[in-house]
């Protein structure tokens, strides 16, 4: 059996066709959700890059797991065996199996846990604690290996599974496109710059943004008037097409070799990427959905049901872990806070959670509640944007789902239930001692501490 983890870097699901985009970047990716489940309000529990794939592999929010921003705080989990002098072998008090991770589940069950990608750029040492193989393919074109592009990650993906087919694998595979650098060709970009521009930022917000002098800011971008904007957004789709390109190449391979049919297929992104919706361009720093929704796409063994083509639950990618185990037929660890998605696949209706939590801390400290209808923030920390992120904020999704105006002055009871939803979150997930979110708001979110000295202020 295998099972196959698609991991795209910076991927806004609405930037793919399948989730209604109206240029022609990802025909592959639309053609996997055209035989899966595609889930309309999947988000990160925690962004960016190292916190979002803390919670993917553990099935834990980053309130337990502690891996909340980069940096120093990034590189210790809350595991047994960073936390007491004796964490492994036969006299173990602590019972390691309620903390094992995605791939150490695999592994420890009799699957091959294969990895392949460039996320080991990001200092990480629990991520690639028990696989049984991790690849860092290399090449001759870059001497940034975090700009490693997707072709090579490919290539070594098709020769492993051709090397492996025979056995139960757990295949990761993570792309580091469309991340920047951008890498594309004039031609591959000229083919997007007449697709039509979303509404926000407008020009009026170009020119209040061009006011801030702060890290991404419109004025630290070059972003002058739409067109400008249209140039970033025809590169950032430009390296989606590629990105595409390459999942296209496994999943034809996976099909001439006769894998595709019995092969769970898992596709998400990390976390999204925010284009002057509110002030910073080509870039993921706070809890609004351009960063905090993803893509997520499940496409079971075709001898399962699906039931549904589109979902509208709210679900978050700590729910992958224990998705991927149960198409895998493996019991999930009971420290997992993610729920399996399988019966959102394969039921036309099914009892689910009302509203998630989830947090940003790298280059702002924050954390959002989302129902169906509203989203609330609280910023801990504002980074480099005191003058214009307020501590406290409040959408309506339904009306404003770009997050334009703040309501909360308006509707003082719905923002009194959230704030209660998020103590109560944080009294059920979290540790007792500490909240790791605002230990990083006391301390200065790593981005921030990384680029404070390089800006003067809004």
């Amino acid at each position: 059996m295998l099972v196959v983890h698609i991991d795209i870097d910076s991927l806004r699901p609405d930037h793919i066709g399948s989730y209604g985009y109206e240029a022609e970047t990802t025909p592959n990716i639309d053609s996997l959700a055209a035989e899966g489940t595609k889930f309309e309000r999947a988000y990160c529990a925690n962004s960016p890059c190292i916190p979002s794939r803390a919670g993917t592999i553990t099935g834990r929010y980053g309130i337990d797991t502690g891996i909340e921003t980069h940096g120093k705080a990034s590189q210790h989990i809350n595991h047994p065996a960073t936390q007491v002098d004796w964490a492994g072998g036969p006299d173990e008090k602590i019972d390691t199996e309620l903390w094992y991770t995605l791939p150490e589940l695999f592994f420890e069950n009799q699957w091959k846990s294969i990895g392949i990608g460039s996320f080991p750029q990001h200092p990480a040492p629990w991520f690639y604690h028990v696989w049984d193989e991790y690849h860092q393919p290399k090449s001759s074109q870059t001497d940034d290996f975090q700009a490693i592009q997707g072709e090579y990650i490919i290539d070594r993906a098709l020769d492993t599974i051709k090397r492996v087919r025979e056995d139960d694998v757990y295949l990761y595979v993570q792309l580091w496109d469309p991340h920047v650098p951008y890498n594309r060709s004039e031609e591959e970009i000229d083919q997007f710059r007449s697709v039509d521009l979303p509404p926000y930022p407008t020009q009026d917000d170009i020119e209040r943004h061009q006011t801030w002098d702060a890290w991404r800011s419109a004025s630290h971008m070059n972003v002058d008037d739409r067109s400008d904007l249209n140039e970033l957004l025809s590169h950032y789709d430009a390296e989606i097409r590629y990105a595409d390109r390459q999942v296209g190449r496994l999943l034809e391979y996976l099909k001439s070799a006769g894998l595709y049919d019995e092969a769970t297929i898992v596709l998400t992104g990390d976390h999204g990427e925010e284009f002057g919706e509110h002030g910073l361009y080509r870039e993921h720093w706070s809890t609004h959905d351009a960063t905090q929704r993803v893509p997520l796409i499940v496409k079971p063994p075709t001898d399962h049901t699906v039931a549904q083509s589109s979902r509208e639950e709210l679900v978050t990618n700590v729910d992958i872990a224990p998705t991927l185990a149960d198409y895998a037929g493996i019991d999930t660890p009971s420290r997992w806070h993610g729920r399996s998605l399988r019966n959102l696949v394969e039921e036309q209706t099914a009892d689910w959670r009302d509203h998630i939590v989830v947090d940003h801390g790298l280059y702002t400290a924050q954390r959002a509640v989302r129902t169906d209808r509203w989203k609330y923030i609280r910023t801990f920390h504002p980074g480099m944007w005191e003058s214009v992120v307020p501590e406290e904020q409040l959408y309506d999704m339904k009306n404003d789902p770009w997050e334009q105006e703040n309501v909360i002055d308006e509707h003082d009871p719905i923002a009194e239930e959230m704030r209660n939803l998020m103590e109560e979150w944080i009294e059920t997930y979290g540790d007792s001692k500490d909240d790791p979110l605002k230990t990083v708001a006391h301390d200065g979110p790593s981005g921030y501490n990384a680029f404070k000295d390089d800006w003067e202020g809004i």
